[in-house]
């Protein structure tokens, strides 16, 4: 069993391994996230009662570090409790977004995809957690008082996925002495989870709300917990920057390397240069993983950490609504194997969001030098306190992600044109994130007028720009991350070459920024 490094030397830092403790017995699905696997047989307590011990927890903890000494991992913990008490207590979150589907997808996931312990091992936690499915749906019902009917629907389509992924466990353990048991487990949780996808269809969407958005004075609020160095409409304007800059570069690059052809020819012509099949897509992928991991290496670009690997896997059925191309899921911070699972999701008859260029543009954001190794290499930091933060600093983990993309195309990873291209695509897509974070958030921008700006802008197929959407409504001051996180963390680079001059080093500024952790912009030049 896998236990947490002791961060503290000190009674505050202890404050924080305590907190940490209580709310990962409070949030097994996380702990199993985590790696720490004493709660891997439970899922959370869905009653009111237990969305209240939550509530409660961070208010003591809240009032403890009140009386703390300062120092960055102190101001870490003090981060994460106010934006997480916000989301609960601002958001409503929990009364107004069914979360047992996700809940009860990624907590088997999870045990299913990473190589942490032996199968018949993992099997064993599964089946115990299919054995609580019913009853966890049952109580999350209480929860679920103030219900929005898009969430409502998206949750519905989840929960319909679910008994897909509980056929693939009994499958697995066809042979192994707890097959019938699991497969009672799996009857029992497929039958309980389409009465609650019958439920929220026929019972609560008829009578849920319309409106979601956060609202112009919470957004604020939520940016301003962020500690961002900038207010929504300053976002907002250098989003609109960004896109009337990349709109020109991507039609200088039209005009020099397909001078007869449209954005919509050369947009399909590079859709058409794609994989035949999509397990021939999947190979690609992970050819794709092997070679830029081999490149970082060689050019120094970031030191890879010892003990990590990364999977590619197409996407759980329950994910593929709220997943309409591709994701990550990170190594868990407290298991001996830092394994990452790049999940790519299959198009219904169409792989040309699977085309070659798209396919190494997306591997080098997800894996190498990408999100896999940001989180490799931030959890071999022992402090607690950045763990949690890590849930919160959203414009370095996406940030850097998206800085990854142009970092790889200056030292010479991906040169082509049709690669470029796909870049250029996907700025003015992460543009266009700002744009609707901010206002469908702030409630300026309807549903329709964000999927049709994706449509128009993005070049993306309407059924995945409304996949996209969907998320954006339940995620606000994510979606800004992107190209705003990259907007800073460019910024930070040169600070670091105007101060440091000639003694600068790229893969060294790197190593210094990833190594500490996933932190806020607010603290990054003070690890310098």
């Amino acid at each position: 069993m896998s236990t947490p490094d002791h961060v503290g030397s000190t009674p505050n830092l202890e404050v924080v391994d305590r907190f940490f403790q209580r709310l990962m017995e409070l949030r097994p699905v996380e702990a199993t996230y985590h790696g720490l696997h004493q709660h891997d047989h439970r899922l959370p307590d869905g009653t009111l009662a237990g969305a209240r011990e939550l509530q409660e927890l961070l208010q003591e903890f809240e009032r403890e570090l009140a009386g703390c000494s300062n120092g960055l991992d102190l101001d870490l913990a003090r981060y994460f409790v106010g934006l997480t008490r916000f989301r609960l207590e601002d958001m409503h979150l929990s009364a107004r977004m069914p979360e047992a589907p996700d809940q009860i997808g990624t907590g088997i996931f999870l045990l299913f995809a990473r190589d942490f312990a032996p199968l018949e091992l993992r099997l064993e936690a599964i089946t115990s957690r299919l054995e609580a499915v019913p009853a966890y749906l049952a109580a999350s019902r209480q929860q679920l008082n103030e219900p929005v009917k898009l969430w409502c629907e998206v949750a519905a389509v989840s929960a319909r996925e679910l008994p897909a992924l509980y056929s693939t466990v009994v499958t697995a353990a066809r042979d192994l002495p707890l097959a019938s048991r699991l497969e009672r487990a799996a009857a029992g949780a497929s039958e309980a989870t389409e009465d609650f996808a019958r439920w929220l269809e026929t019972e609560v969407m008829p009578g849920a709300a319309d409106d979601w958005a956060l609202g112009e004075e919470r957004f604020a609020r939520l940016l301003e917990l962020r500690e961002l160095p900038d207010t929504a409409d300053a976002i907002l304007v250098l989003g609109r920057s960004y896109l009337a800059e990349i709109r020109a570069e991507r039609e200088e690059l039209l005009s020099s390397c397909w001078p007869a052809r449209s954005l919509e020819q050369v947009n399909t012509l590079i859709r058409a240069q794609r994989p035949e099949s999509f397990d021939a897509a999947l190979a690609e992928y992970r050819d794709v993983i092997a070679r830029s991991r081999d490149f970082v290496a060689r050019r120094g670009l970031v030191t890879l950490p010892s003990g990590e690997a990364l999977r590619v896997e197409a996407t759980p059925g329950f994910l593929r609504p709220v997943i309409p191309f591709a994701a990550y899921e990170p190594p868990a911070r407290f298991d001996r194997l830092q394994l990452g699972i790049y999940i790519v999701t299959p198009q219904d008859g169409d792989l040309g969001e699977h085309n070659n260029a798209a396919i190494l543009n997306t591997s080098v954001h997800e894996g190498y030098p990408g999100h896999h190794l940001q989180f490799a290499c931030a959890n071999q930091h022992p402090s607690v306190a950045r763990l949690l933060s890590a849930d919160c600093a959203h414009e370095l983990v996406e940030g850097w992600a998206h800085y990854c993309e142009q970092l790889m195309y200056e030292q010479g990873f991906t040169t082509s044109p049709e690669v470029r291209f796909v870049q250029l695509n996907d700025l003015v897509w992460r543009a266009c994130r700002i744009i609707i974070d901010v206002e469908l958030s702030s409630g300026r921008m309807s549903f329709d007028q964000a999927v049709d700006l994706l449509v128009s802008e993005a070049a993306m197929a309407r059924p995945a720009a409304v996949a996209e959407v969907r998320r954006y409504t339940f995620t606000p001051g994510y979606q800004l991350s992107y190209l705003y996180g990259k907007h800073l963390l460019l910024q930070l680079r040169q600070r670091r070459q105007r101060t440091e001059g000639s003694a600068f080093e790229l893969g060294r500024f790197h190593d210094t920024l990833l190594y500490a952790g996933a932190l806020p912009a607010a603290t990054w030049d003070t690890l310098f």
